[in-house]
């Protein structure tokens, strides 16, 4: 209805214009011509309504189309707006939220409070460097090179050649300072050390100072070298090695060629010459090596010169094997035996002494038992003779080639 009116007001608007437009006529028209320009004012002013109304009109679907536009565009926008006011919303809270957690993550430095503990406890002034006797004394070496004996010792007093022997202002310095060679000096070599001194004091401190270069001579032993090997022995083997016979131990252990040694033993010329080169055997273990005990022993070979320079040589292992008595084994064949007293059990053997004239006769294996093994009788009977009827109680030794024995146990012999 408005738009209507508003339509209407402008059609009028029109004429009242069209009217003001046409010119004041001063002479009188005639009646003609009158007529004539009221129909042409008509005219004008029906096509000026009509264009206004349609101008109206247009104006009516232009409005409608704009109001249509703006109706469907707005909830658009309204919709748009809500989402990102969500959106941001929603963002806004999880940045406030972890904001929150990081913050009270922070919050809490335990490290950092005991770190400026610690630094407030332990302010520069108060840490003071005490001298030490170290920084006190500047103990003074004699310089020099020194000719030491061989086999010296360089702790001994005997022998001179202590650290503190060197140092030469030691009435300027306490009593109780500690000196000792750093680098090791074998006087049992030839050749030149350098070693140095270190001073201990009794605060703990420490300093080195100085240096002391040692000569030792060359000797026989520098010339020489013993080389030993691994050696298995049978059970009783010469036991002049097990009495320390040095020209046994040359032959069994030492596997230099002869003569390789000044006065080599290994010849019978320099067996008992007191100038020969000597060997002497020695274990490393509480239990003496022996010929006689089966088992392994860790030796080594002290080697003397004739320069009485020595020297011992690598480890090395003897082993000596089980005797003929753990290996081999006879027993009576029964607890009593008859024989006749016509004939005699046992002879006399200028090399084996008293030996059965039939062992298997008494023994179970008597045919293992090794050539030259000797069977007696060791108790009461004496059956190298006729024996007189009756009954005897006695027991049978047997000694094997390689020294080992044992008794057998008792059992009776009925003589008939």
């Amino acid at each position: 209805m408005g738009n209507k009116l508003k339509a209407i007001s402008k059609v009028s608007v029109a004429l009242a214009l069209l009217g003001a437009a046409v010119p004041a006529v001063e002479v009188a028209p005639t009646a003609m011509a009158a007529k004539k320009t009221t129909k042409k004012a008509k005219k004008s002013t029906k096509k000026a309504a009509k264009k206004s109304i349609k101008k109206a009109k247009k104006a009516k679907k232009s409005t409608k189309k704009t109001s249509k536009k703006k109706a469907t565009k707005k909830p658009v926008k309204k919709v748009a707006k809500k989402k990102v006011v969500k959106k941001t919303a929603k963002k806004a809270a999880t940045k406030k939220t972890a904001k929150k957690v990081v913050k009270k993550a922070t919050t809490k430095k335990p490290v950092n409070k005991v770190a400026k503990k610690t630094a407030t406890k332990q302010p520069a002034q108060k840490v003071v460097k005490r001298l030490t006797m170290a920084d006190k004394y500047q103990p003074q070496v004699k310089s020099g090179t020194v000719k030491v004996d061989w086999g010296a010792s360089l702790t001994s007093s005997l022998d001179g050649y202590r650290p503190e022997d060197f140092i030469t202002n030691k009435s300027s310095l306490p009593s109780d300072v500690d000196y000792d060679y750093l680098d090791k000096v074998d006087t049992q070599k030839g050749g030149s050390y350098t070693t140095r001194i270190q001073a201990t004091y009794s605060d703990g401190s420490k300093e080195v100072v100085g240096s002391v270069t040692f000569v030792v001579p060359t000797t026989d032993v520098d010339k020489y070298q013993p080389t030993v090997h691994d050696v298995t022995l049978e059970y009783g083997a010469d036991d002049s090695i097990e009495y320390g016979v040095d020209y046994s131990i040359r032959k069994y252990f030492i596997t230099n060629p002869a003569g390789y040694f000044p006065n080599d033993p290994i010849f019978s010329q320099f067996k008992s010459s007191s100038d020969r080169t000597q060997f002497d055997l020695n274990t490393d273990s509480e239990e003496p090596f022996s010929v006689t005990k089966p088992g392994t022993y860790t030796v080594h070979v002290k080697v003397t010169y004739p320069d009485r320079t020595y020297e011992d040589t690598n480890k090395f292992k003897i082993t000596v094997l089980p005797s003929q008595a753990e290996t081999i084994k006879v027993a009576p064949k029964a607890s009593s035996f008859t024989v006749s007293s016509s004939s005699a059990l046992e002879y006399y053997d200028d090399d084996l002494g008293d030996t059965l004239v039939d062992p298997s006769f008494f023994l179970t294996n008597a045919s293992a038992l090794p050539e030259g093994t000797v069977v007696h009788f060791n108790g009461s009977l004496d059956s190298r003779y006729t024996l007189d009827p009756g009954k005897y109680e006695d027991y049978l030794t047997i000694k094997f080639p390689d020294g080992s024995s044992y008794d057998t146990d008792n059992f009776i012999v009925n003589v008939k």
